[in-house]
């Protein structure tokens, strides 16, 4: 049964691909760890690229160039940990401006952050909301255009 949704999370996520791996972050959440892009939560009042630029910041020690919008969340996506939250995922195409590269996370709520070839992508815990971008023909056309 559906645990009705009583709010929204919009969330914004960078996808880099260097040398054919794309960079994760392993996340600590209730239910133990998941992987995604590094990105997170829109605040009220921020613009989406804004948001990313910050978050990816946040969480990779990286700064990034935002290059162009690859997809919004198609369908109906319930938090596992917060079952009354919808998701609702962007990804952006970024590219490395600088910074200095934290690849043991923020000591916050990232706990690692690496590249990963697309074919260890199965072997992560990912949510359906993210499953869904890494599934896309998008995505499948990036990954084979590096």
């Amino acid at each position: 049964m559906t645990t009705q949704v009583k709010r929204f999370r919009v969330a914004v996520y960078g996808v880099l691909i260097e040398q054919g791996k794309v960079l994760l972050a392993t996340t600590r959440i209730p239910s133990g760890t998941v992987t995604n892009f590094p990105g997170g939560g829109l605040e009220l009042g921020e613009a989406p690229i804004n948001a990313v630029a910050r978050e990816f910041t946040e969480e990779t020690g990286l700064t990034v160039e935002i290059e162009e919008l690859l997809f919004s969340s198609r369908g109906f996506h319930q938090n596992p940990d917060y079952p009354d939250e919808q998701l609702i995922h962007i990804f952006y195409k970024v590219r490395r401006r600088g910074g200095e590269f934290i690849p043991h996370g923020n000591n916050d709520d990232v706990q690692d952050v690496g590249f990963v070839a697309p074919s260890e992508l199965s072997q992560k815990r990912i949510f359906d909301v993210d499953l869904e971008f890494l599934h896309s023909k998008v995505f499948q056309d990036l990954i084979a255009a590096t």
